[in-house]
Order: structure tokens, then C-alpha cells, then sequence
């Protein structure tokens, strides 16, 4: 199976991810890249090859794990295969050793003109020498040296983020919402579906708070599940979402579907049986039970959906409930 997401509920927020590749035919290398491949090379062995899953691999994987933010995989093998034996994907990796001992490592797919960097990993006792942006590095010169045409480095957001030192590799380019490729520098930060999703829903909260309605804002981290085709329907979608209270048929929330342009005002509660969904490990942060709704949700009864001033109609319907209860 291959998913691509087009928003991350991470840090508190939600983004829109954009999605950037390199062209590798015009591409040179920095002065401070150089400088950086240099102290590499002139100290570390480099080795080339196969992706291979061992200890000493395993043992970056587990250092790294904190640092990822969202799902996460718990081994490296799960990482590369999703417990499957066999895979379609030519991965390789580049390999830094400080003697014997790996010290850093990167995996990369690639096919007949591109390359895809899919994770680098080094230990935290070698973090002056930048190993994951050589890594980096030298995965575009395997591309340049085999006449591979794009390298696809993964995805920044549509604000600023620990993931932009991606763009400071060389000129990239974004994959549009038209579908094409553009020049990252023409990328409109305000016109993103997480921007409008964002100045959405503070506009529902501008409206709340000037209506003397109580809510609790949670973001949701399991709303991607909602996109998958055999539940589209039965799993909660919509990453940032107000809880107005409850009422005997569950917890009563409004929130913004990008797709449909429009708020819904549904009930929701927990899935029974969300550990025959979720298999994965979830990021540190997700585990603040102030901010983020960390069980997967269930759609219940709707209630209604469309712009603000009909949802705001109805939410004083609701609230007229006898059984409703505030949010906490």
C-alpha cells in the first residue's frame, strides 16, 4: 500500500504538506556543502550499497525514534518493508563508519530517472559532523553519477519547520495543487488547503467566543485513517476540531472538511476495536491528553454541515439538549 498525505497534525497545528524534488542535470554543490563532505570523507568510511537490516542499523533506528514526530514504526524493518517479505522497491543505503562502528546511515529508492530519500539516522556522539545532511549529500551524487534526472527528498510544510534544511540542498521545486511542478520560490504559503483550513476554524472560534458558546479545541491525529476507502465513512477525517460537550449519543464537535469546503457539526466517540486498526507507535507529543484526541473516533450522528452562520444555528439547537454536558 502507498499513502500520501496532504496535511500532518503535528506540534499543535495543522499543515499542509508540500511535496519537492531536485534536478539533478543542473544541480552544483555549495561552498558549505563541500566543507561538509570533506570532514566527512577525509575522517569516516563510506560505504554504498543494498539496504540491509542489522543491529547496529536497528540501534540509530532506536536513537532516532524520538525525533520523529507523528506514527511511527517500531522497527527499522517494519520501516522498510510494513512486515512484508518481499518488496517492489530497489532500496539502497549509504553507510558512515567510524572504524567498525556505523555511525550514520541513509536509505534511498530509486527507479529508471529518480531517486527518493527515505531516512537518515546517525549517533548522537557524531553530531558536529552534520551525517544526515551528508548522507543527503552524497545520495545526489549517486543520482548525479548515474544519470538519475529528480531526487525527491520527502516533503516540507507550508510554514516554517525542522524539516526546511531540506531546502537548503539547492534550488527545489514543489509539486503545485494544480498537479504540476513549479519553483518552490513562486509556493503561495496563504493559499494552501491547511491555511484555509486554519483561518476556518479560527473564524469558528472568533464566532464561538463572541456567541458566549464554551468548546475545547483538540487536534486529531488520526484523521488520515478517515481517507482510507473502506472507512472513509466510518472514521472521523478532519484533523482540528471543537468539542462543544456531550450528550448521550457521544461527544458533540464541529470541524472544517477541506473537501467539501464546508464545517460539520457531527457527533463522535471512541472506536471499540482501534488496536486492529493501529499497529504503529505514536510521537511523545500525542500523548498530551489536553491537546490531542489520542484514541481513534468514530463518525456518530450528524447533526449538520455548511457555512458558519448555519452551523452556528444549529449549535444553539443543540445546546438546548437536556442531557448535554459542557466540555471539559
Amino acid at each position: 500500500m502507498l499513502y500520501k498525505m496532504d496535511l500532518l497534525c503535528i506540534d499543535a497545528n495543522v499543515f499542509s504538506v508540500v511535496n519537492i524534488r531536485l534536478d539533478l542535470m543542473n544541480h552544483q554543490l555549495r561552498k558549505s556543502h563541500r566543507r561538509i563532505k570533506r570532514k566527512v570523507e577525509q575522517r569516516f568510511t563510506v560505504t554504498v550499497g543494498p539496504a540491509k537490516i542489522s543491529q547496529s542499523r536497528q540501534r540509530l533506528y532506536d536513537q532516532h525514534k524520538a525525533r520523529f514526530k507523528g506514527f511511527i514504526h517500531e522497527t527499522l524493518d517494519e520501516y522498510l518493508h510494513a512486515g512484508f517479505n518481499h518488496t517492489v522497491f530497489d532500496t539502497q543505503e549509504i553507510g558512515v563508519y567510524d572504524g567498525d562502528r556505523l555511525i550514520g546511515i541513509s536509505f534511498f529508492d530509486i527507479g529508471n530517472q529518480s531517486m527518493a530519500s527515505l531516512l537518515a539516522m546517525f549517533d548522537a556522539e557524531y553530531q558536529d559532523f552534520s551525517l544526515g545532511i551528508y548522507t543527503m549529500l552524497k545520495e545526489i551524487e549517486y543520482g548525479q553519477t548515474t544519470g538519475r534526472k529528480w531526487y525527491y527528498p520527502g516533503y516540507v510544510l507550508d510554514q516554517p519547520s525542522s524539516f526546511d534544511y531540506k531546502l537548503t540542498l539547492g534550488e527545489m521545486e514543489y509539486y503545485t495543487p494544480s498537479k504540476r511542478w513549479g519553483k518552490f520560490s513562486n509556493l503561495n504559503r496563504k493559499n494552501t488547503v491547511a491555511a484555509k483550513l486554519r483561518r476556518a476554524m479560527q473564524d469558528l472560534q472568533k464566532v464561538l467566543k463572541s456567541e458566549n458558546l464554551p468548546y475545547h479545541s483538540w487536534y486529531y491525529p488520526y484523521f488520515s485513517m478517515g481517507y482510507m476507502p473502506l472507512w472513509k465513512d466510518r472514521f472521523l477525517h478532519m484533523p482540528w476540531v471543537l468539542e462543544l460537550g456531550h450528550d448521550l449519543d457521544g461527544m458533540c464537535i464541529i470541524g472544517f472538511c477541506a473537501e467539501r469546503h464546508a464545517y460539520v457539526l457531527t457527533h463522535i466517540h471512541p472506536c471499540p476495536d482501534e488496536q486492529h486498526f493501529i499497529n504503529m507507535e505514536q510521537s511523545r507529543e500525542f500523548n498530551d491528553n489536553t491537546i490531542y484526541l489520542s484514541h481513534l473516533m468514530e463518525f456518530g450522528e450528524s447533526l449538520s454541515s455548511g457555512d458558519l452562520k448555519n452551523v452556528i444555528t444549529q449549535i444553539h439547537a443543540w445546546n438546548q439538549r437536556s442531557d448535554k454536558l459542557p466540555p471539559v
